[in-house]
């Protein structure tokens, strides 16, 4: 397959190293990141005699490329997070005849497959939530992370309504208006609001659903402070919000890095819960490792699908293409553990 990898940043460059054995991949990327490839545009590149786009660039530019490909004729699979509406290029894609998964990352992407499977297996689902985090393997430094991504988008996360169903309605809701302690197999977790469940409150029809990130305890309260005196707001001056930006890309660590997911669906007398664990392997951060297998396991099933958007979610449903990704997914080192529970016996 001749694959256009759009995008060489933290997670590009794994999908480039998992990819190129077996495929013949072309990297581009305007930062000149790339293995043996030049500083290039992807916005400008010819995508014309490709089989598959991966799109891994920033949101900022994701979107337009994305319906650049479509346009084109070219399948995509797509890693990015853009703030448009993915299905907003299912008319586009359907046109050309092409393929596209959007939103094909760790959340969104792993947790819209697994909650797709636990809808699919229940039936009927009352409940789903979502707990995902990537931290550090123990708490480090002032806030007890260590930053992997852009400051920015990180103050988002606390400062963004999140995105929730209640009662079948949706529902917008302070990210960090209910704090909860979850138990998880590194131990301890707090968990906050998060707007990750995009097309799933389209797709799914689920009363109540939920996304929340995972910290070590006594982060959230600190960031609270922070944002409760004006730090991480926007209003008016920015600087604060500048100065706290700066300040947050300063809490790097030399630590290791993990990334642990719960997806749990409830409905009638059962419960399904999946659980995912990635940790770092050789040069590779947990991070990259998860984001980057589901970005591999999705070029196996594309073609498999009809023109138009597929969200990852449709795939997680489908009993021929999901097992397909877990192996993939497995074989890249992601541990993905099913437990069914009786919830009489709760």
């Amino acid at each position: 397959m001749k694959v256009l990898l759009m995008g060489c940043g933290h997670i590009g460059r794994y999908i480039y190293e998992a990819l190129s054995p077996r495929h013949e991949v072309v990297a581009v990327d305007k930062g000149g990141a790339c293995p043996e490839a030049p500083a290039q545009d992807a916005l400008e590149v010819a995508v014309g005699g490709y089989d598959l786009v991966i799109n891994a660039l920033p949101g900022s530019v994701a979107y337009k490329a994305s319906r650049r490909a479509l346009e084109a004729g070219v399948d995509v699979v797509d890693v990015s997070f853009y703030a448009e509406d993915p299905f907003s290029l299912d008319e586009v894609a359907r046109r050309a005849g092409a393929r596209y998964i959007p939103d094909a990352g760790v959340a969104p992407g792993l947790s819209n497959v697994l909650a797709g499977r636990i809808v699919a297996d229940l039936g009927r689902v009352d409940e789903l939530g979502i707990y995902v985090g990537g931290i550090p393997e123990r708490p480090v430094g002032p806030l007890g992370y260590s930053i992997t991504w852009s400051p920015t988008d990180l103050i988002e996360e606390y400062t963004r309504p999140a995105r929730v169903k209640r009662g079948g309605q949706v529902a917008a809701v302070d990210p960090l208006s209910d704090v909860e302690l979850v138990h998880s197999p590194l131990g301890l977790l707090e968990a906050f609001y998060t707007d990750g469940l995009r097309t799933l409150l389209k797709t799914l029809d689920v009363p109540n659903m939920y996304e929340k990130t995972l910290r070590w305890p006594g982060h959230l309260e600190k960031i609270k402070l922070l944002r409760d005196l004006g730090f991480m707001s926007e209003e008016g001056d920015p600087q604060p919000r500048l100065v706290t930006a700066r300040l947050l890309a300063r809490l790097k660590f030399d630590v290791r890095d993990v990334v642990y997911m719960r997806v749990v669906g409830a409905g009638g007398e059962r419960k399904i819960q999946y659980e995912v664990l990635a940790r770092p392997r050789e040069r590779w951060t947990a991070m990259q490792i998860a984001a980057g297998s589901v970005a591999v396991g999705m070029i196996y099933v594309v073609k498999d699908l009809e023109p138009g958007v597929t969200p990852p979610e449709y795939i997680g449903m489908s009993n021929r293409l999901f097992p397909r990704l877990i192996a993939t997914l497995k074989q890249q080192g992601v541990e993905i553990v099913q437990e069914v529970v009786e919830r009489r016996a709760l």
